[in-house]
């Protein structure tokens, strides 16, 4: 599966990080995986008219008014992701496991006073806990000869005529501090030259890129519920997000030439992003009859506030004569808002008593209204995010057979591409199933998702020169639930 295919230069994974605080970071933290409990993942995330599962609570928090009984849930997860890059003709693996948390919380339930009136309040309930949105590990590796262009070209195109102080203190100067570009001497402006055009100029180089990324969106959620006469159920949750996502790359470049000055050089990037928000999320299940359920939920926007990036680069230069130059940047850090889409979900479940079930989802989300603020220092890139983002259409489907105490479940999702027709395509598919065990007092739940991504990623690229390379993976979720149920 082609999931992602990006034409831009910087899509989740940035080619260069002195571009932070764009468009792609509103993208990067408001899509979410499906993730949380094992019967949710199990289900394909198709859980919006069920209810009674701790997952519920951060996308039809109605669900909680389905529980009759207090529980209490941790799930351990582990993701296994494997990767390919391929690079002009050259393909290398690669690949990342990570243990987390998928979610732990608790729900008590509680029950009116009798009266005489016949209140129609069955019961009510608060849930607390912690879930998991979104998880950003992942680990690439491309190499490749490049007869074409080097890296350097690149800076040569961003540094133009600039006076050297006035460089980029993130990716030119360091170049111009390790003399991978310099001025020529004697000219009245400003001109520059890279390191191979001290031999000449660029015939061929080997260029290797490894990136890896770390971090998560873990959702703190605070919830209420109602059970009014079995038939309809409300929730409320406040949700509290937060975020930590993490980027290590290094680019290397082997000058293949055999009259060489260039040995290689290398630029090493880090970023680091950290921040936090508050949403709420309403919602509603309504039991029509005693096969069918429907169910429907409204998400804010998410507003996430002080998002903090902190950045630097290193740049290493070697020389034949023996000579080796490093140059690091200075530590970059800013800080700004993001405000995500809101969401529109609709959902219908039929329980066939004690057989099973088939749950469905339908999710409306306008990516063309999230926001970067403060916005006059975002004018352009809240600019391209009304005209490249665009309404999208989700839908996700599930299955619960039960076999006595035994239950077993399979769910698939589709996820349409948050951009406009001929901008990208970034739909994505997940596959999911799992089994359960349950009794009155416990259970324990497994569960296997799995999503295969494709995207086209710049090792660099400006007006005139780009390196696109290949990326595809093979992830896969692996996720356990503990259940124990209590008056």
């Amino acid at each position: 599966m082609k999931n992602f295919i990006l034409i831009t230069s910087f899509l989740f994974l940035f080619s260069s990080l002195v571009l932070a605080q764009n468009e792609e970071d509103v993208l990067r933290y408001s899509t979410y995986d499906v993730m949380g409990t094992a019967r949710y993942i199990g289900l394909g995330g198709a859980y919006g008219a069920v209810g009674a599962d701790f997952s519920s609570l951060s996308t039809n928090p109605a669900g909680i008014g389905v529980y009759k009984r207090s529980e209490f849930t941790i799930s351990p997860s582990i993701f296994f992701g494997n990767t390919e890059g391929t690079y002009n003709g050259r393909t290398l693996d690669d690949g990342k496991n990570n243990f987390a948390l998928g979610n732990v919380g608790i729900v008590i339930t509680g029950k009116p006073v009798d009266r005489l009136d016949k209140n129609p309040l069955v019961n009510y309930q608060f849930g607390f806990g912690l879930t998991r949105l979104k998880d950003f590990n992942i680990r690439y590796v491309m190499e490749g000869e490049n007869n074409q262009s080097s890296l350097l070209d690149t800076y040569l195109e961003y540094a133009g005529s600039k006076n050297p102080n006035s460089l980029n203190a993130f990716d030119t100067r360091p170049a111009f501090d390790t003399f991978l570009i310099d001025t020529i001497p004697g000219e009245t402006d400003y001109t520059y030259i890279d390191a191979y055009d001290y031999i000449g100029g660029f015939t061929s180089a080997i260029q290797r890129k490894s990136v890896e990324t770390s971090g998560s969106i873990n959702e703190v959620v605070l919830s209420g519920g109602m059970n009014v006469s079995n038939r309809i159920y409300f929730g409320l949750t406040f949700g509290f997000p937060y975020m930590r996502y993490q980027q290590k790359s290094l680019y290397k470049e082997f000058n293949q030439t055999e009259e060489r000055d260039l040995e290689e050089f290398s630029v090493y990037e880090n970023l680091e992003t950290k921040g936090s928000g508050f949403n709420i999320k309403l919602g509603t299940i309504v039991k029509v009859n005693q096969f069918l359920r429907l169910g429907a939920a409204f998400h804010t926007p998410t507003w996430y506030n002080n998002i903090t990036d902190k950045w630097n680069s290193t740049t290493e230069a070697y020389y034949a004569n023996g000579d080796y130059f490093n140059a690091q940047s200075p530590f970059g850090e800013y800080t700004y808002d993001i405000k995500t889409p809101w969401h529109f979900l609709g959902s219908a479940a039929v329980v066939v008593g004690k057989i099973g079930l088939f749950s469905a989802d339908y999710e409306y989300v306008d990516y063309s209204t999230a926001k970067l603020s403060p916005s006059v220092d975002f004018t352009n890139e809240n600019d391209v995010i009304k005209t490249n983002f665009t309404q999208t259409h989700n839908f996700r489907f599930g299955a619960e057979v039960f076999i006595g105490a035994v239950q077993l479940r399979g769910g698939y999702a589709y996820k349409m591409s948050p951009f406009v027709d001929g901008v990208n395509d970034g739909s994505i598919q997940i596959i999911s199933g799992g089994i359960g065990y349950r009794t009155a007092e416990f259970f324990v739940d497994a569960a296997l998702s799995y999503y295969g991504t494709g995207m086209d990623y710049y090792l660099y690229s400006s007006d005139s020169y780009s390196a696109k390379a290949d990326l595809s993976s093979n992830n896969y979720n692996l996720i356990f639930t503990l259940g124990y149920r209590f008056d």
